[in-house]
């Protein structure tokens, strides 16, 4: 198993691609992922994690053999918000 980070921007329904390093993705993987708000709160580091008012779900989870993971996200809010996802690659 590997752990990965990545971090986005976005709001709505969107696909958020993710490239790996060549030979840790492919057709046969299985991946799971968290999503969490990023605040950039005065005084606070500018990556706090953060549950604020907007729900924000991984909703499909596509793994390729190019090396890439598709991911289907909601961020439920009228603007983009940041995000951070924590990612399990299991071999």
């Amino acid at each position: 198993m590997s752990l990965w980070i990545a971090n986005g921007n976005g709001n709505g329904s969107f696909n958020f691609l993710v490239n790996f390093p060549a030979g840790v993705i492919n057709r046969n993987s299985i991946v799971l992922a968290n999503i969490c708000e990023i605040a950039r709160i005065p005084g606070e580091p500018n990556d706090l994690p953060w549950m604020g008012a907007a729900s924000m779900e991984v909703r499909n989870i596509v793994p390729r053999d190019d090396g890439h993971v598709d991911f289907r996200i909601e961020i439920d809010w009228d603007g983009p918000l940041n995000f951070r996802m924590f990612i399990a690659v299991f071999d």
